[in-house]
C-alpha cells in the first residue's frame, strides 16, 4: 500500500483538472491551456511559443508533425514556473520544496539509511510509513498496479510517458537466500513489465521497464565474470557474446535439463571462468530469457541499468547477448543497455558495444540509455582503497563534455541506421545537455516523434525540464520507482548518498518552486 495515502501522488491531478482536460479534448482545445484557473492562484505568465501543441496530437507522426515539433523544440523555456507547476496543488509544491531542501542537506543524506533502520525498530513499519510519507510520495508511484496506473494517467495528461523502475539490486558481499531472491525478483520484474503495458496510456512510443542485473545474478558473480570478459580482446568479446546468446536461446527452447548436454566451461568459451562461476552464469540465463520473452510479448522496452565499474563488463556481456536474441525479431530494439557519462571511458564503452553489435550482424538492433551516472562517490572511494586509477572524470565539466559526446555518437548512429535499428533515451537533469541533445536531434534531421530518440527524467524531480519537452511534442518519460516502503526507501537512501551532488544541484528547481509558491501566496497578502 502507498505510505498511508495521506499525501497525494506527485502527478495525480485533481478531478477538476481531469474534467477540464476531457472537456478540452472534446472541444479540440490544446491540453496545456485547459487547466482551470483555480488550480493555481498565480497570474499566468505569457505562454511559451510551443504551448499550442496538444499532447493528443503525438499519435500522428507525420512529416508535418515532425516539422512542427522541430520548430517548437527550438523555443524551449525551462524557467516558466507558473506554467510548469500549474498542474500541482499548493500542497504538492510545499512537499516538493520540503523534500528537495532536505535532500540537499549532507548530514541527513549521509545517515539516511541508518535513520531509516532506527526508525523501523522504534516505530515499526506502519508508523515509519507516516514519518517518511513526504519522501516516499515525492519519488515513488506506490506498491500496487492501481497506484502505478494513477501516476501513469497523471503523467499522460501532461504528455509524459511511463518508465517503471523496480527497486531491486545487490552489491558485492551482500548475503541472501539466493534462490528465493532470484525467484522473487524474476516474478516482480515480469509483473512490472506486464503492468507497464497495461498502464501505458499514450501511444506512438513503447513503455519502458528498467531492471538491474544484480537483481538476477549477485554482484560478486558479476564481478568475476567482468574480470574474465575484460581479459578478452575485441574479437574474443564478440565470440563471448555469441556464446552466451546461443546458450540464452537454448535455455528458452529447452526447459528443465537443458544444461546436461554440454560442459559449462566449453559452452562459455572463450570466457576464462571458474567452473562455479560458469554454472552460476548458466543458471541465470533462463531467468533472463523469461524477462526478455515478457518484453517481446508485451512490446515493452527493457532498459538494463549500468551499475558499478566492477560489474558493468558482465552486465554489458549479458545485455548484448539479450540484444542478439531479442532485438532481431522486433525492428525497433527491445533490449537497451545503459552508458555512464561520468566515466572517463564512457565514450569508449559506448563505441565498443556499438562495434560489437555491428559484428553480431546487421539484423541485431541496439538501444542505449545515456546517463551521467549514479555511483560517483563509491567508485572514487573504492579506487582509493584498492589503489587503482579513479575511473570517474576529474571535473563536472569533463562529465558534461563526455555526456554530450556520447549523445552525439548515438544520434549519429541513429541518423545513419535504417528501420529504427538504433534507439536511445537521453536521461539527464542537466538543462544544457538537454538543449544540446534537442539541437543535435534537429540538426541531424531525426524524426522527433518516431521514437528513435526519447528523453527521460526522474519522477519527483525536474518537472521544469520534463513538461516543456513534452509540450514541444518530444517523447518524454519519467523514471517511476515502484515498491513498498521497505523495498524502496533503502534503495532511495543509497541513491541519495551516491547522488548528493545531483540533489544539491536542484537549487534551480527549488528556486522555481519558491517563486511559484510566493506568487500563489501573494494573492492572499493585503495590499
Amino acid at each position: 500500500m502507498r505510505a498511508q495515502n495521506f499525501v497525494r501522488p506527485l502527478c495525480s491531478l485533481s478531478s477538476s483538472v481531469l474534467n477540464s482536460t476531457h472537456h478540452a479534448r472534446a472541444q479540440n482545445t490544446p491540453l496545456l491551456l485547459c487547466v482551470p484557473a483555480h488550480t493555481t492562484t498565480a497570474s499566468p505568465l505569457p505562454r511559451p511559443a510551443f504551448a499550442h501543441i496538444s499532447a493528443t496530437a503525438e499519435d500522428a507522426a507525420t512529416k508535418n508533425r515532425a516539422e512542427e515539433v522541430n520548430v517548437a523544440s527550438r523555443n524551449l523555456d525551462f524557467e516558466d514556473a507558473t506554467w510548469v507547476f500549474r498542474h500541482k496543488s499548493t500542497r504538492e509544491l510545499l512537499r516538493g520544496l520540503l523534500v528537495l531542501n532536505a535532500c540537499a542537506i549532507d548530514p541527513l543524506v549521509n545517515h539516511s539509511y541508518t535513520l531509516l533502520r532506527l526508525g523501523q525498530r522504534i516505530l515499526g513499519t506502519r508508523l515509519l510509513g507516516y514519518a517518511v510519507a513526504p519522501f516516499y510520495n515525492q519519488f515513488v508511484a506506490g506498491d500496487s498496479e492501481e497506484e502505478l496506473g494513477r501516476v501513469s494517467r497523471g503523467l499522460a495528461e501532461l504528455g509524459v510517458r511511463l518508465m517503471v523502475a523496480p527497486m531491486l539490486e545487490t552489491d558485492v558481499g551482500e548475503g541472501h537466500d539466493l534462490e528465493e531472491l532470484y525467484s522473487w525478483n524474476l516474478q516482480k520484474t515480469v509483473n512490472l513489465v506486464e503492468q507497464s503495458r497495461r498502464q501505458s496510456v499514450l501511444g506512438s512510443a513503447r513503455p519502458i521497464c528498467q531492471t538491474k542485473l544484480t537483481a538476477h545474478l549477485t554482484a560478486d558473480i558479476l564481478a568475476n565474470i567482468s574480470e574474465a570478459y575484460l581479459s578478452l580482446d575485441r574479437e574474443g568479446r564478440v565470440d563471448a557474446v555469441r556464446a552466451v546468446a546461443d546458450l540464452l536461446e537454448k535455455a528458452g527452447r529447452e526447459e528443465g535439463h537443458w544444461k546436461t548436454s554440454f560442459s559449462p566451461l566449453q559452452a562459455l568459451h572463450p570466457l576464462p571462468l571458474s567452473l562455479q562461476d560458469a554454472k552460476d552464469l548458466l543458471d541465470c540465463l533462463p531467468r533472463l530469457h523469461k524477462i526478455g520473452s515478457a518484453c517481446v510479448r508485451e512490446d515493452v522496452v527493457l532498459a538494463v541499468d549500468a551499475e558499478y565499474t566492477y560489474t558493468n563488463p558482465a552486465i554489458n556481456l549479458l545485455t548484448l547477448a539479450m540484444m542478439r536474441v531479442f532485438n532481431r525479431a522486433h525492428t525497433p530494439p527491445l533490449i537497451w543497455n545503459t552508458y555512464q557519462g561520468y566515466l572517463k571511458a564512457g565514450v569508449e564503452n559506448l563505441r565498443g558495444d556499438i562495434d560489437i553489435v555491428a559484428r553480431l550482424g546487421a539484423e541485431v538492433g541496439f538501444g542505449a540509455k545515456i546517463v551521467r551516472g549514479a555511483y560517483l562517490e563509491r567508485e572514487r572511494a573504492r579506487s582509493t582503497e584498492l589503489q587503482y586509477p579513479d575511473p570517474v572524470n576529474d571535473t563536472y565539466e569533463d562529465t558534461c563534455t563526455s555526456y554530450n559526446r556520447m549523445v552525439d555518437e548515438m544520434m549519429g548512429e541513429i541518423a545513419k541506421a535504417k528501420r529504427s535499428r538504433r534507439q536511445m533515451i537521453v536521461a539527464t537533469h542537466n538543462e544544457a545537455s538537454m538543449l544540446h541533445a534537442v539541437a543535435t536531434l534537429n540538426r541531424l534531421g531525426i524524426d522527433p516523434t518516431g521514437g528513435d530518440v526519447v528523453f527521460g527524467n526522474v519522477y519527483g524531480m525536474a518537472d521544469n525540464i520534463t513538461i516543456p519537452l513534452a509540450a514541444a511534442g518530444l517523447l518524454v518519460y519519467k523514471s517511476v520507482p515502484c515498491g513498498s516502503v521497505g523495498e524502496v526507501l533503502p534503495y532511495l537512501s543509497r541513491r541519495a548518498a551516491e547522488n548528493r551532488a545531483v540533489l544539491r544541484s536542484t537549487r534551480r528547481e527549488r528556486h522555481l518552486l519558491k517563486r511559484e509558491l510566493k506568487a500563489r501566496f501573494s494573492l492572499f497578502t493585503p495590499r
